[in-house]
């Protein structure tokens, strides 16, 4: 486990990272400001800036959130809207959170320190992805970075690690390693059908409940015993200083979890999601904190094999603020990709391969979207 270690010092986020990120919050704010001028901005850092991971302008470590009223950014862009949809008061608040972003984007890329990269309008909350300029703690090339309009995921995402880690600080380290994998093999490029990041965490967090070294296996159904890490996590909402309510009292912890290291955690999260988990009939539901079949308020996800004809239910993945399926960008495609690394990942493990071999940078098979180019609207 010393290359474990060693790997979640480089990849964890650090204090200068963190004054790194609000600074470039602050060229943000500075340079919209003519256009919302009581606008909050707030910067979110997911792994160490200099890390230096693959896919780094496609998965981004950094998102910075643009919070507005919704009355006061619509009274900001109603030329901008009118223009573009003719009549104003019939948009609606997606597009109105589209236009603002670009408008955003334009103002930022306007002032000459930022750059455009590609948009990604069609997930469940549209982004662009910019490059901000290096500062102190940042790499010379500058710093990739999504740029969000009244965006929750990147709070909600802060909020429950902050929680989650305070009860198990096993939980920040294991889903370090996650992201890390699931980026460094082209698994979290959400724009190209494959989870989140903020799903990758979700993943994480429902291993400790019920997957966790000292748990005995149960299936679907069936609640788990013994050293469950985390707690059910019901009736959760953000609250002021990114902590959660609603999240309950840390359970007892067995002494094999307790005293289980990062990187057995994250052999064992392998396993179970390759081996244990039903990707067909289970959901992935911290709020619930148990192995059981999707809730019927969370939609399923089908998805279309590529021939039209076959079908399958694609993964269930509940976000625990609101009954929404963090599966539902998959295709069929990513869904594949996601099995072969997952078989992967658990088959390197098992023969004791290095670490360095486990996080290879994927090789896609064919090009990704050019740079600057936007992605198709549906």
């Amino acid at each position: 486990d010393a290359e474990v270690e060693e790997l979640l010092q480089r990849v964890a986020p650090t204090p200068e990272g963190e004054r790194a990120v609000a600074h470039i919050a602050a060229l943000v704010r500075r340079a919209i400001a003519p256009i919302a001028p009581d606008v909050s901005v707030r910067g979110f850092a997911g792994g160490n800036l200099l890390g230096g991971t693959a896919f780094g302008v496609a998965v981004p470590e950094v998102d910075i959130v643009v919070s507005v009223e919704a009355e006061a950014l619509f009274g900001r862009l109603q030329g901008r809207l009118s223009r573009a949809h003719g009549a104003a008061q019939r948009l609606d608040p997606r597009k109105l959170q589209k236009s603002a972003i670009r408008a955003c984007t334009e103002k930022l890329v306007g002032t000459g320190a930022f750059k455009f990269r590609r948009s990604a309008f069609r997930g469940q909350e549209p982004k662009v992805t910019l490059i901000a300029p290096p500062t102190a703690g940042t790499p010379e090339q500058g710093v990739p970075v999504n740029l969000l309009v009244n965006a929750q995921t990147p709070l909600r995402n802060a909020a429950l690690l902050a929680t989650c880690a305070a009860m198990a600080p096993a939980a920040l380290q294991l889903q370090l390693l996650v992201r890390r994998w699931a980026k460094d093999r082209g698994l979290s490029h959400a724009a190209k059908g494959h989870l989140p990041p903020y799903a990758w965490t979700l993943l994480a967090l429902y291993f400790l409940q019920v997957g966790a070294p000292g748990e005995e296996a149960a299936g679907a159904g069936e609640e788990a015993t013994g050293a469950a890490l985390l707690p059910p996590l019901a009736g959760l909402e953000v609250a002021p200083g990114l902590c959660v309510r609603g999240a309950a009292a840390a359970p007892p912890r067995g002494p094999r979890a307790a005293g289980t290291g990062a990187g057995a955690l994250f052999r064992a999260f392998l396993h179970f999601y390759a081996r244990r988990f039903d990707w067909r009939c289970e959901a992935v539901s911290v709020r619930l904190g148990r192995r059981a079949p999707p809730d019927l308020a969370v939609p399923i996800h089908i998805i279309v094999h590529e021939d039209g004809v076959r079908t399958e239910a694609g993964p269930s993945i509940e976000d625990p603020f609101e009954p929404k399926n963090l599966g539902d960008c998959m295709t069929a495609a990513s869904l594949a990709h996601l099995h072969e690394e997952l078989e992967r990942a658990e088959r390197l493990c098992a023969s004791t391969a290095p670490l360095a071999r486990l996080l290879e940078p994927w090789a896609p098979p064919e090009a990704a979207v050019g740079e600057g180019e936007e992605e198709q609207e549906n």
